[in-house]
């Protein structure tokens, strides 16, 4: 029988869908055939193994960050304030909307200490994400500020995403994201630090 042709990108991407919602360990090469109507046999045509198809989404899905996302931080052409709604705004719109909301936790989690290969690009994620907020918030705040500022408002987020997914509300999303607009407005104590 001849091998189905796919085209890899949408081989990944049904494998970042399936591994969201099943997790990493859960999901089989089997799972990811079906959904993409090949044989399991047939994924090895384009990976390997089941971890090379993983670091593969992760890497896709943090140069979708990158480049979808988290670029709206630099654009120095707005003020801060602006900046940081944008972000907070495309950043919902993944969560709620995209196939990779949660995943980079969601993996981290499962992962850590039993595929320690996958914490190097799930770091390299968080650090983009980092770096963005930094970059905003220090328009604002002292660079060791901002780089606290940046950490707090990634685990509101990923708290807020997380309770979304529990209680399939997303308004813990928009109350979070409304929590960091006003601490940047009104400023914190580390605003001293500038």
């Amino acid at each position: 029988m001849p091998v189905k042709k796919i085209d890899r990108g949408e081989l990944i991407k049904q494998a970042l869908n399936l591994f969201r919602t099943q997790g990493y360990h859960k999901t089989t090469m089997s799972d990811i055939g079906t959904a993409c109507g090949l044989l399991k046999g047939s994924i090895y045509h384009y990976f390997s193994s089941k971890e090379d198809l993983m670091r593969e989404v992760l890497e896709v899905l943090r140069n979708y960050y990158r480049d979808k996302v988290f670029i709206h931080a630099f654009n120095d052409a707005l003020t801060a304030e602006q900046r940081l709604n944008m972000l907070g705004e495309k950043s919902i719109e993944v969560f709620v909307n995209g196939d990779g909301a949660c995943l980079m936790a969601n993996i981290a989690m499962e992962t850590n200490d039993v595929v320690p290969e996958f914490r190097a690009p799930i770091r390299a994620f968080f650090d983009d994400w980092t770096n963005a907020l930094t970059h905003i918030y220090s328009d604002k705040y002292s660079k060791e500020a901002a780089t606290i500022f940046a950490g707090e408002t990634i685990c509101a987020i990923e708290g807020a995403a997380m309770l979304m997914r529990i209680y399939n509300d997303r308004t813990y999303l928009d109350k979070a994201h409304q929590m960091i607009t006003e601490k940047f407005k009104v400023g914190s104590k580390a605003a001293l630090l500038k």
